[in-house]
């Protein structure tokens, strides 16, 4: 094993064996052209290169009548043989056994060489050493014959082995390199036809992806457009309800003039309180409708979910009725939320009357709590940041919303429910809110099985705004104190003053901040500035008042407004420093809220809202 480049050829022995007849080799050879056939039909229909393999030695094997073959397969980077299909071997060798693509061994001769390696009997030949798997099947005679590639490198070698000596003839070699030179094709083919599927594949996941992507686009688009719809209606809600509060702020206040002065007239007087309850309503709706907008003045404050519900189901069990079963699944430990608890109150009610609503033949109605972390792509899905909320979920298992009316529930006025039945903005209500607190409200719903309403609130971190109350009067107090009244509305401002005057203050008047601080300028004694905070002109009510303070520090100043806005809240939470009064509102609320601006009776942030609390409406 000196120099393996010297070693002889091995010859073909001759088939010079007299008793060999011409009807044997012809039947040989048709065996031999019927298996290349047999094979060359297969390889045809079957792109498979696995059981291209496979088959092939099979038939290979059979046309040579020898017990084992294999094809091993050249691997450039490790410069060797590894087998990759065999016929007739024990478990372990296919897949496993390898010889080096040099003269070192049969297969790697005819690899080197490029023509055919036959060895009749390999314990007589000095220069191969056989591998351990030969001597184990008892392996004595081989025949190597190259398997073309697609390139200059060929793709392996074919082997028949046989485990008694055999004298190969020249048409053993024949038949061995024929079907070789098919195996070659149809590897070359099923490679092809590999590269092809890979090709068809990428193909298909573009595709695919393209038209995954393509979808989510159109959710996203849908999602954006329905976002910029709401947020339309939402102003336009807000400021529509602005205006109505203004005109409920006269209607609410002149009425009790008007009651109190036909009081000992019963017909008038039942009329009055007619016009005293349509505003009311109207107080309501405009509630509601400031709701939608997210334009309510809220007060969040750390609360515990579980016991609010608590509280909450003790209200809803007697009126949900004895045909709906009430069910409440709540976490154990579970996070404070930094939310309004009145709304929140005020919107589980809410959420559980529609449930009952969609059930008049008996049902159940479900709610849940608890903790959720969103990671970043869960947060995006559902427009929040990622981080850690409180699960609200209110079911039930009614007869569910059909699929093309599920995206407009959360519209204003739409309603599935008989004319007189619903206003159609419970769940606008719901929805206002919720995004107001920095949340987000979602709505699922398979007919005939029910709906869920699930809000995914913002955990309270830190120390909380107190949630004060205003102190109690028995009865309403004036004073004799001096009220600058800002105010843009000529018809409010009139009416304003009137009740303020008629509390035993002196009032002075301006349309603007310009005008106001024009009065602020002057000598004359103010101890409080009652402003409007949206206001035209370059300074709003926030801004008149920062004025206005710093000119005179110890002024006292209630806010009031239609609704609220950029001026009046931040994060959707009015500020802890502000008095506010929203509109509409009454004598009684108007003379209380004085009283606190100049006593001091009550903390920052006290609030006095309009009407009675908000009904359940769809």
């Amino acid at each position: 094993m000196d120099d393996a480049s010297k070693r002889p050829p091995i010859p073909v022995a001759p088939d010079d064996n007299p008793a060999s007849t011409d009807a044997t080799k012809i039947d040989k050879l048709l065996r031999q052209q019927a298996a290349i056939a047999r094979f060359g039909t297969f390889s045809l229909r079957e792109w498979d290169l696995s059981k291209i393999l496979n088959e092939a030695v099979r038939v290979c094997a059979e046309g040579l009548d020898a017990p084992f073959s294999k094809v091993c397969r050249h691997r450039p980077e490790q410069n060797d043989l590894l087998i990759v299909a065999g016929y007739g071997w024990q478990d372990g060798v296919v897949g496993h056994v390898v010889s080096r693509a040099d003269m070192s061994s049969p297969q790697g001769r005819a690899f080197s060489t490029g023509t055919p390696a036959v060895c009749d009997d390999l314990k007589k030949d000095r220069y191969f050493d056989p591998p351990a798997f030969y001597a184990a099947h008892g392996i004595v005679s081989t025949i190597d014959v190259v398997i073309r590639g697609s390139g200059d490198q060929p793709y392996g070698i074919l082997e028949i082995d046989n485990n008694q000596q055999q004298d190969y003839d020249q048409y053993d070699v024949n038949f061995l390199t024929g079907f070789a030179n098919v195996l070659a094709e149809a590897v070359a083919t099923a490679s092809r036809a590999r590269e092809l599927q890979d090709a068809f594949d990428r193909m298909k996941r573009l595709a695919e992806d393209k038209e995954r992507l393509l979808q989510e686009k159109n959710a996203v688009d849908l999602q954006m457009r329905q976002a910029q719809k709401m947020e339309a209606v939402g102003q336009l809600t807000g400021g529509l309800a602005h205006d109505l509060n203004n005109i409920l702020t006269v209607i609410s206040g002149t009425i009790e003039i008007l009651a109190a002065a036909v009081a000992d007239r019963p017909q008038l007087a039942a009329i009055a309180k007619m016009i005293d309850e349509a505003a009311v309503r109207g107080a309501e709706l405009t509630q509601r409708l400031l709701a939608f907008a997210r334009k309510q003045p809220l007060h969040p404050r750390a609360i515990d979910v579980n016991a609010l519900i608590v509280e909450a189901t003790n209200l809803l069990r007697p009126t949900l009725g004895d045909h709906i079963t009430l069910v409440t699944t709540l976490a154990g430990e579970l996070s404070r939320a930094l939310i309004d608890p009145g709304q929140l109150t005020n919107t589980i009610l809410n959420l559980a009357l529609n449930a009952r609503d969609s059930m008049p033949e008996g049902g159940e109605v479900s709610i849940t709590t608890r903790d959720i972390v969103l990671d970043a792509s869960a947060a995006a899905a559902n427009e929040l940041d990622a981080g850690s909320y409180v699960l609200v979920a209110v079911g039930d298992s009614g007869h569910g919303i059909p699929a093309d009316i599920l995206p407009r529930v959360f519209e204003p006025f739409f309603t599935t429910k008989d004319v007189g039945k619903g206003s159609g903005l419970g769940l606008s209500m719901v929805y206002g809110f919720v995004k107001q607190s920095n949340g987000h409200v979602v709505i699922e719903s398979v007919p005939d099985h029910g709906t869920t309403v699930t809000m995914l609130l913002p955990q309270a971190t830190g120390v909380a705004q107190p949630q004060l109350e205003l102190v109690s009067q028995p009865k309403i107090q004036g004073g004799t104190e001096t009220i600058l009244v800002v105010e843009d509305d000529d018809l409010v401002r009139r009416y304003v003053i009137g009740q303020i005057e008629s509390l035993g203050y002196a009032t002075l008047t301006a349309a603007n901040a310009a005008e106001a601080l024009v009065v602020i300028d002057s000598a004359q004694p103010i101890d409080l500035l009652f402003t409007d905070m949206t206001m035209p002109g370059a300074l709003n009510g926030r801004q008149l008042a920062v004025e206005a303070r710093r000119r005179r520090p110890a002024l006292s100043v209630l806010f009031s407004s239609g609704f609220t806005e950029e001026s009046v809240v931040h994060d959707g939470h009015i500020d802890a420093e502000m008095l506010f009064l929203a509109k509409p509102y009454r004598k009684a609320d108007l003379a209380r809220m004085i009283r606190v601006a100049l006593t001091g009776t009550a903390q920052p942030q006290a609030v006095a809202q309009p009407g009675a609390p908000i009904p359940a409406v769809a």
